[in-house]
């Protein structure tokens, strides 16, 4: 599938780090990757707000295209490995410590290209910020997300989405925690519209 075949991607995870995971979606039965080649990661980092364009213009003249593709296959793994931790966490509602991709998060932020900066929006704040250097850094920036998520996000309130197809991932942050779909527009709406047509064919049974 070519990226003119596939809808924008989606961004309704209410974090990038589910975001990340749910960059592989089947919303509406059909599987859609927006991660598929390196090109793809590159378009998918400036809209999830984790680069600039101008910074992926100098890592693309510096990295090969074949550097880019083993770094899309690495990201792609990492996103699976990230998703069976999720997973485990959805069940057991807490951070399990010992799984082995908190080991494979610290390995690959051990290899960061980043330094502190004082910040001047508003009061001064010293931030981290992440130099794009390599092909490989696109990866540490994603990983730097799941660790955030992971120190920071209440892990109760990671839900997945109850379309009958939709694989979408999101945190519920609504006042009485009781968000049931990744949006309306995508499944909300075919959820509402399925119990109106059965409650149709009841009355006229």
């Amino acid at each position: 599938m070519t990226s003119l075949d596939r809808p924008d991607a989606l961004f309704v995870g209410e974090s990038v780090a589910l975001d990340f995971l749910n960059s592989i979606a089947a919303p509406k039965t059909t599987i859609y990757d927006w991660l598929e080649t390196g090109a793809d990661i590159l378009e998918w980092m400036v809209q999830a707000g984790l680069c600039r364009p101008e910074e992926l213009a100098l890592l693309k003249a510096e990295t090969g295209s074949v550097e880019l593709e083993q770094v899309a296959q690495d990201i792609r793994r990492f996103r699976e490995t990230f998703r069976a931790f999720i997973h485990l966490a959805i069940s057991e509602k807490a951070v399990p410590l010992d799984h082995t991709v908190i080991d494979g998060i610290n390995q690959i932020l051990a290899n960061s290209s980043q330094f502190p900066k004082i910040s001047r929006l508003g009061d001064p704040t010293l931030v981290t910020v992440h130099r794009y250097e390599r092909g490989r850094d696109l990866l540490v920036r994603i990983a730097v997300e799941c660790a955030r998520f992971i120190c920071e996000a209440d892990f109760r309130y990671i839900r997945a989405c109850e379309g009958s197809s939709c694989t979408l991932l999101f945190l519920d942050i609504s006042k009485n925690h009781r968000r049931r779909w990744c949006s309306m527009e995508v499944c909300g709406n075919r959820a509402k519209a399925a119990a109106y047509r059965k409650s149709r064919a009841k009355r006229h049974a």
